[in-house]
């Protein structure tokens, strides 16, 4: 005589589909932090790998989870740890020169990854294009924040102007990676 016991799994797929996104952007915040890193010295605002990594996140994560990423990398900023621009730790950090550049974060990549994500198959303009919206958000909001301590052709000649030379180079590599990501993914 044969007995069949029907078993549950002790994690369902909904709570194992969880996990797997906290897991992403816990990951995708360690990846800010890690892209902060990476900086040439510029004042008042360093020149870091962090908008790199911020239109990489949100291309590969989607808006949703880019956002969460980025906003979970603020919160361990807030919470003192040295995660900003060469390994600087402060929990003040809404008040330094770069803050409108940390804020706009979260909503580039929420805009980034929303608009990569309107084409079922993007192409590398489409994806070009998303990354410049969000950089134009950053930028937008970062000088915003900067003329709380400048002048507005202050803010703009401290704010965007040293970063021009390498946001096109930075713009090709977010649109080049997640183009790769993306086809990868539409195959597996």
């Amino acid at each position: 005589m044969e007995v069949f016991i029907e078993s549950t799994p002790a994690i369902s797929e909904k709570a194992k589909s969880r996990m797997w996104t906290v897991v992403q952007v816990f990951l995708g915040s360690l990846f800010l932090a890690a892209c902060a890193q990476v900086t040439i010295p510029l004042y008042p605002v360093p020149l870091t790998l962090q908008t790199l990594g911020v239109f990489s996140l949100a291309i590969m994560q989607g808006g949703k989870k880019a956002s969460w990423s980025v906003l979970l990398y603020l919160a361990f900023i807030s919470l003192g740890l040295p995660f900003l621009a060469g390994g600087t730790s402060n929990a003040m950090w809404f008040a330094i020169p770069s803050a409108g550049y940390l804020v706009a974060f979260p909503i580039a990549a929420f805009a980034t990854g929303k608009l990569v994500s309107l084409r079922k198959k993007p192409n590398a303009l489409w994806i070009a294009l998303s990354v410049l919206v969000g950089k134009v958000i950053v930028y937008t909001l970062g000088v915003a924040f900067l003329t709380r301590m400048l002048s507005f052709k202050e803010s703009l000649m401290v704010g965007v102007v040293p970063f021009l030379p390498l946001a096109g180079v930075k713009l090709l590599i977010a649109s080049t990676l997640g183009g790769v990501w993306l086809r990868w993914k539409s195959k597996s």
